[in-house]
């Protein structure tokens, strides 16, 4: 299918709001043992392992001071590493910060400032840390309990320079346009999800159908047409600029339009 064939989502159909977390969770339960995340070069992470994963995370974030109406910091530039933090930050019921290592070190001081995140995970930004593995080993891998509602926010992103206003974005929204995207293009299980350049929590949709993410690695974006290939990747979505930089030709795959 070629970029901007299909239908357009449609805002007119509703649906009743939930969290961005429920649906995961289910899913996980439904197929434990089906891929989740196929990381480029890497093996495979099933849905229990990663529904585990961010259980345990979500705890040690907990203990750190994540509850809903609470900001965490995300400074994590390799997929593999960010998905199942980002799903055990909404789990916690805070709100992820994205945070870039790269950034002049005065606007990360002042984003931080703004923002005031209860922790920082990852690394190359001020306070940032990761849980150790003796400490993520001790939490246990059961959904943890949350009072969290689908009007809490889900994330708070600044746009570039100067020094913008923060943006919420409420578990509600992610939820309503993640809904949008799967009527139109329906993933599912078998198919092969490919994003880039994309807002994090796009990163949860395909994680509510049963699809599996491939996880391309940042430090080798030249060898995202082999991964295509390799990976039998069926859905690509990608910012336009992105796509006719890394994948002149897509070849026989999805193509989900950036906007829909």
């Amino acid at each position: 299918m070629e970029p901007g064939t299909a239908a357009r989502p449609s805002r007119a159909q509703k649906w009743p709001s939930t969290t961005v977390v429920g649906p995961i969770e289910a899913q996980a339960a439904r197929t434990p043992d089906a891929p989740a995340l196929l990381p480029a070069g890497g093996a495979a992470v099933s849905y229990g392992e990663l529904n585990a994963a961010a259980n345990r995370m979500a705890r040690c974030l907990a203990d750190r001071g994540a509850r809903p109406g609470t900001v965490v910091g995300l400074a994590l530039t390799r997929p593999v590493d960010l998905v199942p933090v980002l799903l055990a930050v909404a789990k916690s019921g805070a709100a992820y910060l994205p945070l870039d290592p790269d950034d002049a070190p005065g606007r990360l001081s002042w984003l931080l400032a703004d923002a005031a995140p209860v922790c920082v995970v990852g690394e190359g930004v001020p306070d940032a840390e990761r849980p150790s593995v003796a400490e993520l080993a001790g939490r246990a891998v059961t959904d943890p309990p949350r009072a969290l509602t689908p009007q809490h926010p889900l994330c708070r992103a600044y746009g570039p320079g100067g020094r913008p206003a923060g943006v919420w974005t409420a578990h509600a929204e992610v939820d309503r346009r993640v809904r949008e995207l799967q009527a139109v293009y329906g993933l599912g299980p078998g198919d092969r999800v490919l994003q880039l350049g994309l807002p994090l929590w796009e990163f949860l949709w395909p994680l509510r159908t049963g699809a599996a993410l491939v996880l391309a690695d940042p430090d080798r974006p030249g060898e995202v047409g082999e991964l295509v290939r390799e990976a039998g990747v069926t859905a690509l979505r990608a910012a336009p600029a992105v796509l006719g930089e890394l994948l002149p030709e897509p070849g026989p795959v999805h193509l989900v339009p950036e906007r829909g």
